[in-house]
């Protein structure tokens, strides 16, 4: 599946296009996309299959995984990548250290019922905190309606 993220002057796009053609997309705000590039990250490193990109992957659209009602069904794997997504960003930030990451998914995974945690281990988390910062990055210098296009196997 390709992920395509255009950059709006004051909103973003994200785009999902899967193997048979297909496709989901939704307006984001401003800030958005780091988040949606966290979870590209941490899916992709832990193959998660059943995160945010695996879900659209497998048919589900932006919106659905938006309704309050869907988010509430899915599985465990979804709502791990929701957790691993929102710290990888909130140690991109500053706001958390390298070596808090594994201990935050934890004590948030025991507070969210059926999470279970993969295995990792420090080194795992320096290279996922280094691709996200690579990604950020390299979208940070997109030019106005650039795009990041990135492959979600």
């Amino acid at each position: 599946m390709e992920i395509i993220i255009t950059k709006g002057k004051n909103r973003n796009t994200l785009i999902c296009k899967r193997n048979d053609e297909t496709l989901t997309s939704v307006n984001l705000g401003p800030d958005i996309p780091h988040h949606d590039i966290a979870h590209y990250v941490v899916e992709k490193e832990f193959k998660l299959e059943n995160g945010f990109y695996g879900k659209i992957k497998s048919g589900m659209t932006v919106e659905e995984l938006s309704d309050k009602e869907i988010i509430q069904n899915l599985g465990s794997e979804t709502w791990l990548s929701e957790i691993m997504a929102r710290n990888l960003q909130s140690m991109g930030s500053g706001a958390i250290k390298i070596e808090q990451f594994i201990e935050l998914i934890h004590w948030e995974a025991k507070t969210t019922d059926r999470v279970k945690v993969p295995n990792m281990n420090l080194t795992d988390i320096k290279r996922m905190k280094s691709e996200f910062d690579r990604l950020c990055k390299k979208w940070n210098s997109t030019p106005e309606n650039g795009e990041l296009t990135l492959v979600f196997e």
